[in-house]
């Protein structure tokens, strides 16, 4: 088998330069994909239409938070807890609400009524409800995770 480091022809310096490069180019159009799908869903676009912006969007997510999890990591700033959860769970879910009523009620000109109000705040507490789910359920993989690696690299040492 040939070494896959003598395929490499740049130095350290530039590799990790590259490694850069590509880490900023790919989190570019990850979010521009999501203003654009943002923008598009405010303008009026079925999901018929944004199928395919929608189907590369999640398969960007499902790779950055399952390759990510596999490694034992998180993110550079944010540890995982439940308070950092719920604080991102009720962001979401505030910036998701905020969205959908400006463009039911000024975008599409709905008129406002009770039943509007009540449903929107239905759908913000389901969404608080799924995000917090989803990022507590990443959080003890990742716990668990972080364990059998760290215990991995304890019994190396050895």
């Amino acid at each position: 088998m040939k070494d896959k480091e003598a395929k490499n022809m740049l130095d350290e310096m530039q590799d990790r330069k590259l490694l850069k490069i590509e880490e900023f180019g790919f989190w570019l159009v990850f979010w521009v994909l999501f203003a654009v799908v943002l923008l598009q869903t405010v303008m009026g676009t079925t999901l018929k239409e944004l199928a395919g912006e929608l189907a590369a969007l999640a398969a960007a997510s499902v790779y950055i938070a399952f390759s990510s999890l596999k490694n034992g990591l998180w993110t550079r700033k944010y540890t995982p807890t439940l308070k950092t959860n719920l604080l991102a769970s009720a962001v979401a879910s505030l910036i998701f609400g905020g969205f959908n009523a400006v463009r039911a009620f000024v975008i599409l000109k709905k008129p406002v009524e009770p039943g509007d109000a009540v449903q929107m705040a239905v759908l913000c507490v389901g969404v608080f409800i799924l995000c917090f789910a989803l990022t507590e359920a990443f959080r003890l993989i990742y716990k668990k995770r972080r364990r059998k690696l760290n215990d991995i690299e304890e019994e190396k040492e050895r």
